[in-house]
């Protein structure tokens, strides 16, 4: 009966899930939509799938259908173990620390995960004395009524960090442009050039290695990641879509 079952109980579970951590997070979850159709597909296929086995030639096309699906789940697997394995946690000083931009909630104030990512930066400063500017990087989205470098600037000032340590970046879309626009604001301030200046990169774990390539791509030399964790109900939500994310900035960024 399970066995019988098993997909139509994986797409009711998968749109429960999305469902849930969108309500816990009040706020809009990246790849949600993905993931939800993923279940729909699920539980149609489970009303269909009798009829499908009439189509000609069925067992061979399940066959292959099958063995894609074993060579995708095992490279899924393959770059998910890089994802987590990649190192997050380097507490040496820093000339810059910049944490990037995850979205606002209400259009006002810092998300959950960019909540997390400001309380690291905090922590690197609190507890690993790291005497670094702040560069807060993130820009205005359309629902948002201000951008996330102020947002994030305001959270920093009232939790006790001086306005005149931070550097807000506020044209950023995306975390190409977060490093692109940052560069500048780096060069700018400290009149040298990004391979001269130490830059700590403060995201979530999930996001270190992709940010790491992108760095690179923008010229950062000389940098190290400190990383947030993320919320335990999120990580198959930003472990999958970041999988995709990679392969993505890889070949396009």
């Amino acid at each position: 009966m399970l066995k019988k079952n098993i997909d139509l109980i994986l797409g009711i579970l998968l749109l429960i899930y999305i469902v849930a951590i969108n309500i816990l997070s009040s706020t809009k979850i990246a790849f949600s939509m993905p993931i939800a159709m993923v279940g729909i597909i699920f539980i149609i296929y489970h009303f269909i799938k009798e009829k499908l086995k009439r189509i000609r030639n069925y067992d061979k096309l399940s066959r292959i259908f099958k063995l894609l699906m074993c060579i995708g789940l095992v490279c899924f697997i393959g770059i998910e173990g890089i994802i987590i394995a990649y190192p997050k946690y380097k507490k040496e000083n820093s000339d810059y620390i910049l944490v990037l931009g995850a979205g606002l909630t209400n259009g006002k104030t810092p998300s959950l995960i960019l909540k997390d990512r400001l309380d690291a930066a905090l922590k690197c400063i609190n507890e690993y004395n790291n005497t670094g500017y702040i560069v807060v990087s993130g820009g205005q989205g359309g629902d948002e009524y201000i951008s996330e470098g102020m947002a994030m600037s305001t959270y920093l000032i009232n939790k006790g960090i001086p306005k005149e340590r931070i550097i807000i970046e506020d044209q950023s879309s995306n975390t190409n442009e977060n490093f692109r626009y940052s560069k500048e604001k780096i060069e700018g301030h400290s009149a040298k050039s990004i391979d001269e200046v130490n830059v700590k990169i403060v995201t979530t774990d999930f996001h270190a290695i992709r940010s790491s390539i992108l760095a690179k791509k923008n010229g950062y030399k000389n940098f190290e990641n400190y990383s947030s964790d993320t919320v335990w109900y999120l990580i198959p939500v930003v472990y999958t879509r970041e999988a995709f994310a990679l392969i993505k900035s890889i070949v396009f960024d």
